[in-house]
């Protein structure tokens, strides 16, 4: 009985620890993940997950992959027009409050939609809320013209968190 709660005791210990180390980790770290979903027109849905490094003046890069689905009408056709993409995006900050910031974002894009190669450039802004424990709220408005497909335009809004780490 002894060894077992010294175990418990240990377990319990470890696991402080660990919260404790990680939770000072990342208050101090730079490096971001990004979440995002949203719509996009014409018909699409879009969910998106990223890799942020932040610089100096709240400029940041971001590497990123997304999935989006394209609707179409019909029975059993809704699953059928999807894409995937990634693409990096240089974030430069035009406004900074107290809680928040609005950034400037634009790059390239590059991937696939129904077994056809595309390649494509992206811009559209970005307001961040900032909350005291370093996790970020965004609105994201997005546009993309994506060349060697159909699909040339995009453009809509999506909503996500950005979480330390």
């Amino acid at each position: 009985m002894k060894t077992a709660g010294k175990f418990k005791l240990y377990v319990k210990t470890l696991l402080v620890s660990l919260v404790c180390m990680v939770s000072g980790l990342s208050a101090s770290a730079d490096n971001k993940l990004t979440v995002n979903a949203g719509f996009l027109f014409p018909s699409t849905l879009n969910a998106s997950i990223g890799y942020e490094y932040p610089f100096s003046y709240g400029k940041a890069f971001e590497a990123f992959g997304e999935i989006g689905n394209h609707w179409k009408s019909g029975q059993g056709q809704f699953w059928k027009g999807y894409y995937w993409d990634g693409g990096i995006l240089y974030k430069h900050q035009l406004k900074r409050f107290k809680n928040a910031n609005f950034r400037l974002r634009g790059g390239p894009i590059f991937g696939a939609t129904e077994q056809k190669f595309f390649l494509g450039l992206e811009a559209g802004f970005e307001y961040n809320y900032i909350f005291a424990s370093g996790v970020e709220f965004s609105i994201i408005q997005k546009n993309n013209v994506c060349f060697l497909h159909g699909d040339l335009f995009k453009n809509g809004l999506l909503v996500g968190v950005t979480i330390p780490f």
